[in-house]
């Protein structure tokens, strides 16, 4: 059994197999090679996360995985269901215990980082982990005794990040109207506002416009395993005709989906940021807040909603 306090949305405890590297260099599940700037980026938050490690006093720096490694280190404690992620792996020698390794690195974070989680296992070390900015990037820290009477520090970094989305899937400006419409479920405590169960159209070139600028600035879903709060089944549509029928979730996972005339549906987040920016430009303040129950969860499999 794990157990893990706080730890980031869409992480899960380690099964046997991994994404990331024990050697050390930096490896993107569902990547072969860093050809996606994103990516890039990520590979470089990872070094930036290793590099801000403050070690315990008399700790050193492992050259390489140990040998013998502790059982319970071959594999970090939890990583991200993220198909695209990038991950290194340090190692540490230190004279404390692992209760006193796990004590110094609370008391001296990384630098840049928050306190994000910590838990313990029944067949690995107790660890914790640190956050830092990014959609999901830590740094988790291992440690457990090894056979020479010293810690072996096992560091894990790991960053996730969103696929560039192709200019291919950028829309044109040559609709001649945009409209908008709320649906929800009939439900007497949340009435839907006339103004936003009536459908309204608008035919201004200028509110085209924002309308697909607004589509062509989303960006696509984090494909893999993600948690997210009940869905209520509220949707918005917005309309190009000719061109595009988006469906945008205000609560969920806050996916939109965007299906171009005579193409296949792309799914990309921001639903809610999205949704307030269209009835903005129709002079409508979007008024759902997404008040549902608490501690539901439905998973968003493989990027799709």
């Amino acid at each position: 059994m794990v157990v893990v306090a706080g730890a980031a949305v869409g992480v899960h405890a380690s099964p046997s197999g991994s994404g990331v590297n024990p050697a050390g260099s930096a490896v993107a599940a569902g990547s072969s090679s860093a050809t996606d700037p994103h990516e890039v980026v990520a590979q470089q938050e990872i070094a930036h996360m290793l590099a801000a490690f403050q070690a315990p006093p008399g700790a050193t720096e492992s050259a390489g995985q140990p040998d013998p490694l502790p059982s319970g280190l071959q594999h970090p404690p939890i990583q991200a269901g993220a198909q695209t992620q990038a991950g290194a792996v340090a190692w540490y020698s230190a004279p404390q215990s692992p209760d006193q390794v796990l004590a110094w690195v609370r008391a001296h974070p990384p630098t840049g980082s928050s306190l994000s989680g910590s838990g313990s296992s029944s067949v690995g070390p107790s660890f914790v982990s640190f956050a830092f900015p990014g959609t999901l990037n830590w740094l988790v820290v291992s440690p457990l005794s090894g056979s020479d009477g010293r810690t072996v520090v096992r560091l894990d970094a790991i960053a996730v990040w969103t696929p560039s989305r192709p200019a291919a899937t950028k829309l044109g400006y040559g609709a001649p109207s945009v409209s908008v419409v709320t649906t929800a479920p009939p439900d007497p405590r949340q009435p839907l506002p006339a103004s936003e169960a009536r459908t309204q159209t608008a035919t201004a070139p200028l509110i085209i416009h924002q309308v697909v600028d607004l589509l062509n600035a989303l960006q696509p879903q984090i494909r893999g395993a993600v948690n997210c709060p009940s869905d209520d089944g509220t949707r918005v549509r917005i309309t190009l005709p000719g061109l595009a029928v988006v469906s945008a979730d205000p609560v969920g996972c806050e996916a939109v989906e965007i299906t171009p005339q005579g193409g296949a549906p792309q799914f990309y987040t921001g639903g809610p940021d999205l949704i307030a920016k269209v009835y903005a430009l129709f002079g409508i303040t979007w008024t759902r807040t997404g008040a549902l129950p608490q501690g539901i969860e439905r998973t968003l499999a493989s990027g799709t909603p």
